[in-house]
């Protein structure tokens, strides 16, 4: 069995930094050169597929479970599953799986027999593997899949049914929308891209020299509280599979040239409660149906520059935890001053590349609580995409240059680079004064006078 486990190592250490990893297991079914996507595309209740998720599932993670490298048994529960199935293999994919109508198990009360997708989720292994050992046991016949929670995108249909409602509405609750400006629709999964030329649903025509393209995985909520005299943080990050986003007309505001104000807004629905955590303490939490809703406004100058200089928050609101006070944030404006630290800016026929942006904060209806916006896996770009609608129409894209928003070096990297040379320049410095060390002269030339010290006794 260890032979098991270390092939499937090998073979997903390699793709670990290309795509989503995976292992499958099935006591029933052969599973041998079946693609994921097409398992669940072919998934009935008599047959169902149960993919088995936590956000942090990793080849090493699975490996130290499984004792791959040890002489001792196993006795996590998932990873006897596997030594114990049938028919088991592992496989990669560069995709999320969309599973939208799927049942997310988050606890065995939401459990509900007849589904022809299941996802078992866990915030980490332990979890995971506790739920899927109350659970495997009661669906038959059906295909085991672990892997990591960004690699299934679902939404929980009566919620989607009830986010186009709301939104259409216009009702007030937590789920709408922001009354202000054009009315929204739709409930469509992440990742989000404005405008939405890549979205069949909406019906968005390029124009000549509308040069502008967001793209957007993820968002993180960041909460800052005053606390005597002394701010903390706690954060909560929000995955796209856990998000849907609707659309009005100008949401994305894009002009024909480089000068002046671009806008991009987000209405984004979240799907699944979250905890938001200072260190590994629950500091607040943002439960299913709530909205995160904001605009960015970003100005490009004369001298080809663009950067983030104000920002709106519709609608966004945490409930505290501990010493963490529940906060709410409704049609607030932020200027340059607020955003200046964003690191949200380029250069003409530039894009702006982000695994994670600075926290934008808007003041909250609390006064010593701010509440910020963290964009994830983020790209953005003003200038210069296509100015020519034909192409437009063949693929929207951004251009080749790209700039990250983390520089080359940071402040750990200097701080080492300088101490390093510090220390270098020290060795330096001793060893040319050891070679520089010579004895006296008089003691090498056998013609010169002794010399003699008297000793009295």
């Amino acid at each position: 069995m260890r032979v098991l486990f270390s092939a499937i190592s090998i073979s997903l250490i390699v793709s670990a930094a290309l795509a989503y990893d995976a292992v499958l297991f099935s006591n029933q079914r052969e599973i041998g050169g079946e693609s994921i996507e097409k398992l669940a595309k072919a998934a009935t209740p008599e047959e169902p597929v149960v993919f088995i998720v936590n956000p942090d599932f990793t080849l090493g993670q699975f490996s130290v479970k499984a004792n791959a490298y040890s002489s001792e048994p196993t006795t996590d529960f998932l990873a006897k599953s596997v030594k114990n199935a049938n028919f088991k293999e592992s496989q990669y994919f560069p995709h999320p799986i969309e599973a939208y109508t799927a049942q997310a198990v988050t606890s065995s009360d939401e459990y509900k027999a007849g589904a022809a997708i299941y996802i078992i989720a866990g915030e980490e292994w332990t979890s995971m593997e506790q739920l899927a050992e109350q659970l495997i046991s009661k669906i038959d016949n059906c295909v085991g899949v672990m892997t990591s929670t960004d690699a299934v995108l679902h939404t929980k249909t009566n919620r989607v049914k009830r986010v186009a409602t709301d939104e259409m509405d216009g009702a007030s609750d937590g789920a709408s929308q922001s009354s202000e400006g054009p009315e929204a629709s739709g409930a469509y999964p992440f990742p989000l891209v404005l405008p939405p030329y890549n979205n069949s649903g909406i019906k968005t025509t390029p124009e000549a020299n509308l040069t502008c393209l967001f793209y957007l995985e993820g968002l993180s909520v960041v909460v800052q509280q005053k606390n005597d005299k002394a701010l903390s943080y706690a954060a909560a990050y929000l995955p796209g599979a856990n998000l849907t986003y609707s659309y009005a007309d100008g949401d994305a505001n894009c002009l024909k040239g480089p000068v002046g104000n671009f806008s991009f807004r987000v209405r984004a629905l979240l799907h699944q409660d979250v905890t938001g955590k200072q260190f590994n303490t629950a500091a607040f939490t943002m439960k299913s149906g709530d909205t995160v809703d904001f605009t960015l406004k970003i100005t490009g100058d004369v001298f080809g520059y663009w950067s983030l200089t104000g920002a709106v928050m519709h609608n966004v609101a945490v409930t505290g935890q501990g010493n963490y006070k529940s906060a709410k944030v409704m049609e607030q404006t932020i200027g340059e001053r607020e955003t200046q630290y964003s690191k949200i800016n380029s250069v003409a026929g530039w894009s702006l590349v982000c695994g994670q942006t600075q926290a934008v904060f808007f003041p909250s209806d609390t006064e010593s609580v701010k509440i910020g916006i963290s964009l994830v896996n983020t790209q953005i770009q003003l200038f210069n995409v296509n100015s020519k609608p034909e192409k437009w129409l063949a693929a929207q894209q951004f251009t080749l240059q790209a700039e990250d928003c983390t520089g080359t070096f940071s402040a750990g990297s200097w701080m080492g680079i300088i101490s390093a040379l510090v220390l270098i320049g020290g060795l330096i410095f001793g060893y040319v004064m050891l070679q520089s060390v010579q004895t006296m002269d008089r003691f090498d030339d056998p013609k010169q006078k002794q010399i003699v010290i008297n000793v009295r006794e």
